[in-house]
């Protein structure tokens, strides 16, 4: 049940803490510091509890998605531990979780029976976070920031409630 679930609930609110974070910069870090510690040993026991079960094309995509993501996700972690190049780990992570679950919803798109269109718009949408964010960066626009992790967060979660439904988990 909680492999089943926890994408569902475990996302959109791992997106809405990066969302408060962002947005009011004065929320202590410990929080998210200590989601990324979660968000590892989570991602690591659903990786080798889920490997074999997610041998089909939409799954094993994921189970890679996943899998590779257990790399940007400790190397957020490690960014709270050191002074030197925090931001680069900490915007490694960032980037690639808001970019890649995109990037596999667009790749994945023609085999979501019925909802092909919604998943190459959440790929879309994926990959417009990421410039929205990285520009947001580039130009020191906290509103762009704020708009790329939103994006991330409506998008993403959109996606793993239509997964769910279509598993029969909601």
């Amino acid at each position: 049940m909680i492999r089943e679930l926890g994408p569902v609930v475990l996302i959109p609110a791992a997106w809405t803490l990066t969302f408060l974070t962002a947005v009011y910069p004065g929320v202590d870090t410990y929080w998210i510091e200590h989601m990324h510690y979660f968000m590892i040993l989570f991602l690591a026991g659903f990786t080798v509890t889920s490997w074999r079960q997610m041998d089909r094309a939409v799954l094993s995509t994921w189970r890679w998605v996943i899998a590779i993501g257990l790399v940007p996700t400790v190397a957020g972690a490690v960014s709270f531990s050191f002074d030197t190049f925090d931001g680069v780990l900490a915007g490694f992570a960032l980037l690639y979780w808001l970019v890649a679950p995109g990037i596999a919803a667009h790749y994945t798109s023609d085999r979501m029976a019925g909802y092909g269109t919604q998943y190459r718009a959440v790929g879309y949408a994926g990959v417009t976070a990421g410039l929205l964010y990285s520009l947001g960066i580039l130009l020191g626009s906290d509103p762009f920031r704020v708009l790329g992790i939103a994006t991330a967060l409506v998008s993403q979660t959109y996606a793993m409630v239509v997964a769910a439904r279509l598993d029969g988990t909601i």
